[in-house]
């Protein structure tokens, strides 16, 4: 029988911690935790790292602070990333379970207790969810959608890797060693799944579990991601004992069929560009592969 709100004596210790790392996105954060803290279910509280914001958050988070007393808790880290920022939050979290959420979703009624009641359906040690656009994105988040929808898949499945928008004990959090302490521009999740699955700690995706994300709508970000996932991506999986040459042989045969895939993964608008960026992540898999680029993530 799962736990609800009930189960949990006035002034004991949440059930659920659900982290969240911001930096400089205090409107999107106010909207975020704010449908953070309308769900229901399971007893939680919302654990959020501003991670050196120069904007309004602080104020923010005081605001709603005062509003929601304890279920909210804030720290701050001085501008070292989402990976150590996430660190940070389950290291003070008091959860027995820990999820992890960005400070550009919101999270619509229903979510947390659906995401709850995976974790039991799945039989699964950590449940995966899903983003979903807003529906009025320009060309680029467009782009970006649907890049992530191609990178995740649309079936639930396990041996889930990918994105670490995640449900998981906070005890696997420790045994997997958390997120990289290593500042990376992308593939930080990838890391933190593959010291998961490392740990032995399996993961069902549920594609149906999602919140409302905001993709970035200008292609010098989108650029820069697709760049990022390239290099670092290479990097995380060199740490992980994959091969120079396998890495580079697979992102070579990607990009020699991304005429063929890219038809069905992008819509014809966007398939100019979806090529260009394959050649552009090409690139930077392989320099990331090039033997003076390794370095630890540690």
């Amino acid at each position: 029988m799962q736990p609800q709100e009930t189960d949990r004596a006035p002034g004991a210790a949440p059930l659920l911690s659900v982290v969240v790392a911001t930096c400089g996105r205090a409107e999107m954060l106010r909207a975020c935790l704010e449908s953070l803290l309308a769900q229901e279910g399971p007893v939680f509280e919302v654990v959020c790292v501003d991670d050196g914001s120069r904007d309004a958050t602080p104020e923010v988070l005081a605001d709603l602070a005062r509003a929601h007393g304890d279920r909210l808790r804030a720290l701050r880290t001085e501008n070292s990333g989402p990976g150590p920022a996430r660190n940070a939050a389950v290291a003070v979290a008091r959860g027995e379970w820990v999820v992890v959420a960005d400070d550009d979703t919101e999270a619509p009624p229903g979510w947390l207790a659906a995401l709850w009641a995976a974790r039991e359906r799945t039989g699964a040690d950590a449940v995966a969810y899903a983003l979903a656009p807003w529906g009025n994105e320009g060309p680029a988040a467009r782009y970006l959608w649907f890049r992530h929808r191609f990178t995740v898949g649309e079936r639930p499945r396990h041996g889930y890797i990918g994105p670490a928008f995640l449900l998981l004990r906070r005890a696997d959090w420790g045994r997997a060693g958390g997120f990289p302490e290593t500042r990376l521009g992308a593939a930080e999740d990838y890391a933190f799944c593959l010291a998961l699955r490392r740990a032995g700690v399996s993961i069902a995706f549920e594609p149906s579990i999602t919140v409302r994300h905001h993709f970035e709508d200008d292609w010098d970000t989108a650029r820069r991601k697709v760049r990022a996932a390239g290099r670092d991506g290479g990097a995380v999986y060199l740490e992980a004992g994959r091969g120079r040459a396998g890495l580079i042989l697979h992102a070579a045969a990607k990009l020699l069929t991304a005429p063929g895939w890219c038809l069905w993964a992008y819509p014809p608008d966007l398939y100019p560009a979806a090529l260009r960026m394959e050649a552009l992540f090409f690139a930077e898999r392989v320099r990331a592969c090039s033997p003076r680029s390794i370095s630890g993530l540690k």
